[in-house]
């Protein structure tokens, strides 16, 4: 006898692969998933959103057949650290635009349930505070916008304060837990 060990858990996914095998899991399993981060918003180190990747209209089916699932924007800055550094510092403005570019994407797609935040590469303990600073603000934006609009973070792996499996220092995990609805570790 098989276990299903997905059901009546809470589960969610991210759609970064975008092949053939991502499409026909959420077809067959989109039953098993609570929340699915759409990996379709590229973070620049001026602040602004590109769409890139798995296109928000391919997954318009999946949406359509699994009314439940939460569906939140994932924007990420692919490993690339300077742009963590702009938007945390707000070089440029990069943190002002950033804010702003997520009440459009969240107004060009109303239908999504929040913001998925997917930034890596911030830094040693140093950065703390205004990494801190950031996810407030981000927070802040999102709830501003609609209170009832969800914000997931996703942060790196943590042993301890200052013990990152990988130099991702800047993350202390009891300082994010008021700027966000639900966080993913990985």
């Amino acid at each position: 006898m098989s276990r299903d060990y997905l059901k009546g858990k809470r589960n969610m996914v991210l759609t970064f692969m975008g092949n053939t095998r991502m499409y026909q899991a959420l077809n067959d399993y989109g039953d098993r998933l609570d929340t699915i981060g759409m990996f379709s918003f590229n973070i620049n180190a001026d602040g602004t959103i590109n769409e890139t990747g798995v296109t928000v209209s391919s997954l318009a089916p999946y949406r359509a057949k699994w009314p439940h699932i939460k569906w939140l924007l994932t924007c990420m800055n692919n490993g690339t650290e300077s742009i963590f550094t702009a938007l945390r510092n707000n070089t440029n403005g990069a943190r002002d635009t950033f804010l702003s570019e997520l009440v459009r994407i969240m107004n060009k797609y109303p239908w999504c349930a929040g913001v998925d935040i997917d930034l890596e590469r911030g830094g040693g303990f140093e950065n703390r505070s205004a990494a801190n600073a950031l996810f407030e603000a981000i927070y802040s934006t999102v709830k501003t916008y609609n209170p009832a609009k969800l914000v997931n973070i996703c942060l790196p792996g943590m042993t301890g304060v200052e013990g990152s499996v990988g130099g991702e220092n800047w993350c202390v995990y009891a300082d994010l837990n008021a700027y966000c609805d639900t966080a993913a570790i990985n």
